[in-house]
């Protein structure tokens, strides 16, 4: 993306996985953690002192435990030995407070005195746009966690680099893959050398090829985008990066004038690992590829194939592209517009859209891109550049504008998370960058279908991102029979929290009725829980109010889940004379969200709503519940409920997003084979619209369910999630 504007100036695992912490800890690396513990009361006098009722935990938990000290108020601080890294003692903390005997139990935290700033970089009182407030990305959060890893690669496909004292030591051996010489500008086409010449364009170059392209100044794009990702930091010099040790693979793809679509598609498959005829193999591919580039129209047909291909090949989890700079539907860009990346807008200081910016369904989330003024140069981004108009001149900082930098502030945000998970797959990261932005202000011109998800957050992003690294596999969501659409009719629904799954199974009885069964499966053995089935018998689904000591259940069977991985499994029961096992897998109508059981994020802050969800207070109407599926901001729920003679019944909706935490759509009630028909034929199921429903949230675990069913009853009820195992599931 060209510059806007320009004013240069001198500037949790479960516990097998803690087990295998613990034994694998050498001598050299065993450290002592220290942990805040809070036993509850045990109602009467008890006969073992405190120390030994901690010595007691410890020999039911499997950690050797020991009390080193009582603090004020009743809580104790205990040692537990052989703990290797802060992330292994978050999970002994989460393990310990899951105890029904503990109140509560943390980290001992270290804690230090507040700096004004807590890095020394020259210019860091200029890089508001770094700092933690809900319109900046909360850089120095996310610097509470990570500073980063030098294993992730990080691509910028641009003009090129110089080598600026402001980010030496950080850039990979790139490529110049500009074919026509006179754009390159460098005396020749493809070579190894990815440094900027300059793209500088004089009213008597407007001639031939540049015959309509604009008279402009070298801007060192590149190394600016560069800057803004990964500048050397708390080093006392120039400005500080997102990530303080990423490597930088530039790839220099905008020469004079800009660069070609051909050029720019090389540049994304090296950039990859994907072999490009005549040049090298890249030895280093990238984890990430920034394009702070694009041009008008709709996705060009020639992208979609190279993205696909990036991704496929398996080292890039991420492209992102900034949205572009003409106050246009994003729709109207390339390749922002093109399936797969990130496509980012640019916010101002305010939260509202920057005027220049791009917008519309297609961007993903926003980031701050500057809105530099001659007098206001603290409002643009300050990045790093040179003082040549035309060729290279002396390092210096520039205060500039842009969805060119937006772009990178997120590309720095997935290296950052990248570092604490390099596990996180494409689609993770997608989910977790939209979970985790910070809301729009009240006050903004932004909303969700106009600037994405929010504004990125760093520090919330990369706290995800490093709780999914430490999160045993997490089966939640809905699942329907393998291969997918083969059986559409029927599905069950998994609610996972710790060693415990409650399924709920959505079929159909003998003679067709919809009809569900519930089991509270227990893991036996890894990927595998096993339980009872029940049918359960209730009040009807509007009964006032509604009384749960009515409720029967009734045993009718077994199940067992067995999961080969996160995406497949067997469903194998037997329901009366009936043995069948099914072939499993999960129902994808969007991106699929990563659910984690004991993370770090508080259900009230989840922007993602999956879960199992029932009346509120929990268990005022225990009996009923509704389980919710949201991927790409759909919500499909299955609500399992009674018909007016008490037999178990479930209807549908399919939600869709039309504000702020609000989904709506049609209650369908369904008909089809009996869940022993073999085969199923799913062209025999019908469904039949009954009403409407509408899922209201206040926050990430409280929302209103209000529903009008064949025209006449009309109830809202007050919902909150179901935690059966505390402290629950989370989803992002």
């Amino acid at each position: 993306m060209a510059r806007f504007r320009r004013v240069v100036g001198g500037l949790i695992a479960a516990a097998a996985a803690l087990g295998t912490t613990l034994g694998a800890a050498s001598s050299a690396d065993a450290q002592q953690a220290r942990l805040i513990v809070k036993l509850r009361d045990s109602g009467a006098k008890s006969a073992l002192t405190e120390a030994a009722r901690i010595e007691k935990l410890g020999v039911a938990t499997g950690l050797p435990m020991r009390e080193l000290r009582r603090m004020a108020l009743g809580a104790q601080v205990v040692t537990v030995d052989g703990v290797q890294g802060d992330a292994a003692a978050e999970r002994i903390a989460a393990q310990v407070a899951r105890n029904p005997g503990v109140e509560f139990a943390q980290v001992d935290h270290l804690r230090h005195a507040m700096l004004t700033f807590p890095v020394d970089d020259e210019f860091i009182a200029s890089q508001t746009y770094l700092i933690d407030s809900p319109t900046a990305i909360n850089a120095f959060d996310a610097w509470t966690v990570t500073h980063g890893s030098p294993s992730v690669v990080v691509a910028v496909i641009d003009t090129g680099y110089r080598p600026h004292a402001g980010i030496g030591g950080r850039f990979l051996a790139g490529y110049d893959m500009i074919a026509d010489a006179n754009v390159a500008n460098d005396g020749d086409g493809r070579d190894p050398d990815a440094t900027d010449p300059g793209d500088w364009l004089t009213g008597a170059m407007q001639t031939g090829q540049f015959a309509n392209c604009q008279v402009d100044t070298s801007s060192w794009h590149g190394t600016s985008v560069a800057g803004v990702i990964a500048a050397n930091t708390n080093d006392r010099l120039w400005t500080a990066g997102i990530d303080w040790n990423a490597k930088i693979l530039p790839v220099r793809a905008l020469g004079r004038c800009g660069g070609y679509d051909s050029d720019i598609v090389d540049s994304i498959a090296w950039a990859a690992g994907l072999p490009v005829p005549g040049v090298p193999a890249n030895p280093t591919p990238a984890a990430v590829i920034n394009l702070s580039l694009g041009g008008k129209g709709s996705c060009a047909p020639v992208y979609p194939p190279v993205i696909g291909a990036a991704y496929a090949h398996g080292v890039t989890r991420a492209i992102v592209v900034a949205a572009g700079n003409d106050s246009v539907d994003v729709a109207n860009d390339s390749p922002a517009s093109c399936p797969g990346v990130i496509a980012v807008a640019s916010t101002a200081a305010s939260g509202n859209l920057a005027s220049y910016s791009n917008f519309g369904a297609g961007i993903t989330l926003s980031a701050p891109g500057g809105t530099p003024h001659l007098f206001r140069q603290q409002d643009g981004i300050m990045v790093l550049s040179n003082t040549g108009t035309t060729v290279p001149a002396a390092d210096t900082f520039a205060f500039e504008g842009g969805t060119s930098l937006a772009a990178p502030m997120v590309s720095g945000t997935i290296s950052l998370m990248l570092s604490e998970n390099p596990a996180l797959t494409a689609d993770q990261v997608v989910s977790i960058l939209a979970a985790t932005a910070s809301p729009f202000p009240a006050t903004s011109d932004c909303t969700t279908l106009r600037c994405g998800a929010g504004i990125v957050d760093a520090g919330a992003a990369v706290r995800a991102a490093a709780g999914l690294g430490s999160a045993a596999p997490n089966y939640q969501g809905l699942w329907w029979a393998a291969p997918a659409e083969s059986e559409s009719g029927w599905g069950i629904n998994f609610a996972h929290q710790g060693d415990v799954i409650f399924a709920t199974w959505f079929t159909y009885d003998t003679s067709g009725k919809a009809w569900w069964l519930s089991m509270r499966a227990a893991k036996t053995a890894p990927g595998v829980y096993a339980g009872t089935l029940y049918q359960t018998h209730g009040p009807a689904f509007d009964a006032v109010p509604f009384d749960p000591t009515k409720v029967t259940r009734t045993a009718v069977g077994s199940g067992m889940l067995t999961f080969t991985d996160a995406t497949d499994a067997q469903f194998a029961y037997t329901v009366g004379t009936v043995t069948q096992t099914k072939a499993l897998t999960r129902e994808v109508f969007g991106t699929l969200p990563v659910c984690v059981f004991g993370g770090a994020m508080p259900q009230a802050q989840a922007a993602n709503f999956q879960d199992l969800w029932w009346a509120a207070p929990a268990g005022s109407e225990s009996g009923w519940g509704i389980n919710l599926t949201e991927q790409s901001g759909t919500i499909f729920g299955t609500w399992f409920t009674y018909d007016v003679d008490g037999t178990p019944l479930w209807l549908s909706v399919k939600a869709t997003g039309i504000g702020p935490g609000v989904y709506t759509g049609t209650l369908y009630r369904t008909s089809g084979p009996a869940f022993s028909a073999s085969p199923f034929d799913p062209a025999k199921v019908t469904r039949t619209a009954v009403g409407s429903a509408t899922l209201t949230f206040s926050d990430g675990a409280n929302g209103t369910f209000a529903y009008t069913v064949n025209g006449g009853a009309s109830q809202t009820k007050a919902i909150t999630r179901e935690v059966f195992v505390s402290p629950g599931t989370v989803c992002q």
